[in-house]
């Protein structure tokens, strides 16, 4: 019979997966679109509100890149009790931590993405899909991770 904590981990690790496939799945869309021949959205990117618009875009995701850590604390706080008695309330909160996290991340390549719309430059995508899996890499779901977050409450 199987352990219902294991399966419990399998599904958080699967929605870690999951989370990471994302962004390589928006890379692939976005080589395809390449390929299909994407018309540019704007003439010139370089100027007026396409340029406001990335500069924008690219704010986005250097705060959540650069911010995450802090991010992951204040939400590490709101959701995990330092209580030892209901760590069954803290798996499930840890669930909700793993989502928030891991979409939050997402973002990155999301603003990316748009930008790459506007401006059809694959390199800029790229390098927000890096920065987002090296991210993801870090708050990847694990017990490990789980006991490390809970000794953050505790202090």
């Amino acid at each position: 019979m199987e352990n219902p904590n294991d399966r419990y981990w399998g599904k958080i690790k699967n929605l870690g997966v999951f989370s990471m496939v994302f962004p390589l799945i928006i890379l692939i869309v976005s080589i395809l679109l390449l390929k299909k021949g994407l018309p540019e959205l704007v003439d010139n990117y370089e100027q007026g509100m396409a340029r406001i618009l990335q500069y924008i875009l690219f704010t986005i995701g250097v705060l959540i890149f650069f911010f995450c850590d802090g991010l992951s604390d204040f939400f590490t706080r709101r959701l995990f009790v330092a209580d030892r008695q209901r760590e069954q309330e803290n798996l499930s909160s840890y669930f909700a931590y793993v989502f928030i996290i891991m979409w939050m991340l997402n973002m990155i390549s999301l603003s990316g993405f748009v930008g790459f719309l506007i401006c059809r430059n694959l390199t800029w995508l790229t390098v927000f899909v890096i920065l987002n899996l090296s991210l993801q890499m870090k708050y990847f779901p694990s017990e490990r991770r789980f006991k490390k977050l809970l000794e953050l409450v505790k202090k």
